[in-house]
């Protein structure tokens, strides 16, 4: 039979659970190496994520917010179209839209003719059907004129703009008139 020569993976004495190639000690690590190393791990991946995801969305010209990065999306303005509202005149009303107009004018502060006061600007202006009387409540401070049906928009517009009002707004909390002014505090300076 023949012999082979002997090498150094012959020796079996020196540890003997392993045999060929693996013959080499086994280093252990400590668990909080192990911890570090997967927390590094994950972190590198999800910044690698999201800075793909920036990328991407650069692409499509949109912002992202990823703080870690350093990221923040700035909003771009998108300007909303003002819708054409038709200005009525109260000199160009027809008997029956005359008829069918009534405005209400409520005085949301303490001065005690305030209402009859506006009612009267309105009333030189041509505007009719007007009526007076005091909100429930009397510390409001910013005038507004209130419609409830859509059709109403451009005569209570038109009505805001005749005493300098700013404020328009769509609510069924007067069913009384088909236009509300509610006089504030901001009125009266």
């Amino acid at each position: 039979m023949t012999k082979y020569p002997k090498d150094r993976f012959d020796n079996k004495a020196d540890q003997p659970a392993r045999v060929g190639a693996h013959r080499q000690r086994i280093t252990r690590r400590a668990w909080w190496v192990k911890l570090l190393i997967s927390a590094g791990a994950t972190v590198a991946i999800i910044l690698a994520a999201l800075a793909g995801v920036a990328v991407l969305d650069a692409r499509n010209l949109q912002q992202i917010d990823i703080p870690a990065l350093g990221l923040t999306a700035t909003p771009t303005p998108t300007p909303t179209p003002t819708p054409d509202i038709p200005v009525v005149d109260p000199a160009t009303l027809t008997k029956q839209q005359i008829k069918d107009i009534t405005i209400t004018v409520l005085n949301g502060t303490t001065s005690e003719t305030l209402a009859e006061d506006v009612s009267g600007l309105l009333d030189t202006q041509g505007w009719p059907n007007l009526s007076t009387a005091d909100a429930a409540d009397s510390t409001i401070k910013v005038s507004v004129v209130v419609y409830g049906l859509d059709e109403d928009l451009p005569l209570a517009t038109s009505i805001a703009n005749s005493l300098g009002i700013t404020r328009v707004k769509q609510s069924d909390m007067y069913p009384g008139a088909k236009v509300t002014v509610l006089v504030g505090q901001d009125f009266v300076q």
